[in-house]
């Protein structure tokens, strides 16, 4: 599920899970030389100081594996730029451990990721009646990394000074190595915990605990009939292809899901159950000119003298709202793929006819209409 990976983007073992090295015998000197090579944006020097990680950074990876570690190395420069420290105390020195307390100012990514999490939860939600690829799937990764990546490079990102106190093991050659803990996450990720806590703390009713820990019902996309296939339409330069033209119900649609919908994308309260109009389609620009192409500006259902008008390109009714097509602008000779979902009132069963408008285009740069908007109309034997 893509809200997983809203978390797993900021999985602190990214980071520390990469870090390994060697230590020194003195456990004030191998905190501050840590430290030191965190504000330097010494990513491997900073290694050097902690225990454990993977046994090399040069090894063959998968390609997830590699887009991981580019992930780590980005977060690891942003937090290096106001990072700062204040001199080491040593609280304990036990034989083998030790314990060294600092106090530290560094980027807030607790605040961070929680700007974060605002900004694409809606899509995650919405997400989920999407028809997944492996193409969508990694773009909604690229969305969620650059939006983080956003506020940590924002001018005003928030900075916080907290105390902080690392432990520290000996090795096997008697150098002393900062432990790969909790401790550890805080000095590099300002109040991550906050956000730990929001998705696994054991009074929270997150997401992520009901969906990994209590049994729930699928949810499901069921076709309950198919409206169009695979039709061509001309909006010069921009031929469209509606894939897909269809009513569908959606079951055991979780409560945060329902909350999500009901609160952004339709009038009418829904529940685990409800059925939708659905729209799958892509658009390709056949000139080298920059146009400009809504999709899909209007569906209008028909059904026993009545009518029911759904705006899609300016009251925010799709709720399948996170695909590649969302994007007006078609730069050149580019293709792009899109879906749509509306909750509708209307009997699907009843439905004589439906109205799909299609946008109109135009000169990205000029303004000028090159093809005016379009009806196309489907009878629906039911």
């Amino acid at each position: 599920m893509r809200k997983k990976k809203l978390v797993s983007l900021m999985f602190v073992g990214l980071i520390t899970g990469l870090l390994a090295g060697c230590g020194s015998e003195n456990p004030s000197a191998t905190v501050d030389d840590f430290l030191t090579a965190v504000q330097k944006n010494d990513f491997e020097k900073a290694g050097s100081y902690v225990q454990g990680g993977t046994e090399s950074l040069t090894t063959d990876q998968e390609t997830a594996e590699e887009a991981d570690e580019e992930l780590a190395m980005t977060l690891f420069e942003n937090i290096s730029k106001n990072y700062d420290f204040e001199k080491t105390e040593e609280v304990s020195t036990d034989d083998d451990k030790a314990v060294i307390k600092t106090e530290i100012t560094s980027l807030d990514m607790g605040s961070v990721m929680t700007s974060t999490m605002a900004e694409i939860m809606p899509l995650a939600f919405a997400s989920a009646f999407d028809e997944e690829t492996q193409e969508s799937e990694k773009a909604f990764e690229e969305m969620a990394e650059k939006t983080m990546v956003k506020y940590m490079t924002a001018e005003d990102a928030p900075l916080v000074t907290r105390s902080v106190e690392l432990n520290l093991e000996k090795d096997d050659e008697g150098n002393f190595k900062i432990v790969d803990d909790e401790n550890l996450e805080e000095a590099i990720f300002a109040n991550i915990s906050q956000l730990e806590d929001m998705f696994s703390g054991e009074d929270s009713e997150s997401w992520t605990e009901s969906e990994e820990t209590e049994e729930q019902p699928e949810q499901t996309s069921e076709v309950l009939s198919v409206v169009a296939e695979n039709k061509l339409y001309d909006a010069k330069p921009i031929n469209v292809t509606l894939e897909e033209v269809s009513f569908k119900k959606a079951s055991n649609v979780s409560e945060d899901q329902q909350f999500d919908i009901n609160n952004m994308y339709t009038d009418e309260p829904i529940g685990a159950e409800f059925s939708y109009f659905y729209i799958k389609y892509t658009a390709e620009n056949t000139s080298d000119q920059d146009v400009t192409f809504s999709g899909i500006n209007e569906i209008v259902l028909f059904s026993e003298g009545k009518q029911e008008k759904i705006d899609v390109a300016y009251d925010w009714k799709d709720f399948i709202d996170y695909d590649e097509a969302q994007d007006p602008d078609y730069y050149g000779a580019v293709s792009k793929a899109g879906e749509i979902g509306v909750i509708i009132k209307t009997d699907p069963t009843k439905v004589e006819k439906v109205r799909v408008v299609i946008s109109e285009s135009m000169s990205t740069e000029t303004y000028e209409t090159l093809s005016d908007a379009q009806n196309v109309e489907f009878e629906v034997t039911n």
